[in-house]
């Protein structure tokens, strides 16, 4: 019998394991602010809250990652900033074989285990073929936007904003060796002395 797959989140919803909150919106574009004006309303109140709980490193921190880009259109060098931190989230641990299918393949269940994991501050930068921001599991990330990630969250988005630079590269023809010559190498089989003979 097939498997139904139960959506534990509505569209646009966070998924409660998982860290991610808006931070700031210091450095969005105005036009980026127009868009988010609906979504920056019913967040203000959940912002002023956590602003209240931050202490002074947490402040501290959230500063830093706000600083990062200003005044330079697409910086490349966004760092993340460590919170000091760490939440509670659900990682799995390891499968565990239920029962076995037709074929003699396993059915895999996963088990899953409760893990302290370390938060960061990480600012959306993205090149203008990014848009106006990132998506995950139906959550907007908005372009010059910072926000509190777990670990987890934060490899993931730092690998989709770092694809997203690879594509505008790709596409705008930025290719390091564009004006290099072609080099043949050869290797001597006697003395192992590589040979570089450019064209």
């Amino acid at each position: 019998m097939p498997r139904k797959y139960v959506r534990k989140t509505p569209e646009g919803e966070p998924n409660p394991e998982v860290k991610t909150e808006v931070a700031s919106v210091a450095g969005t574009s105005g036009e980026d602010v127009k868009k988010l004006l609906k979504e920056i309303e019913g967040l203000k109140e959940k912002l002023a809250i956590s602003e209240t709980k931050r202490t002074e490193g947490e402040k501290a921190a959230l500063a830093a990652a706000e600083s990062q880009g200003m005044g330079l259109m697409m910086q490349t060098n966004i760092m993340e900033v460590p919170t000091g931190k760490f939440i509670d989230i659900q990682v799995l641990d390891h499968y565990e074989t239920v029962g076995y299918k037709d074929d003699g393949r396993p059915i895999l269940k996963p088990k899953f285990k409760r893990e302290k994991s370390p938060t960061f501050f990480y600012k959306i930068d993205l090149p203008p073929v990014g848009g106006i921001g990132l998506t995950i599991n139906g959550m907007p990330l908005y372009h010059g936007t910072v926000y509190e990630f777990d670990i987890h969250s934060l490899r993931t988005v730092k690998d989709m904003v770092y694809r997203v630079f690879k594509h505008d590269a790709d596409i705008h023809g930025s290719d390091e060796n564009a004006y290099r010559k072609p080099d043949s190498k050869q290797i001597s089989m006697k003395t192992g002395a590589i040979g570089v003979y450019r064209g």
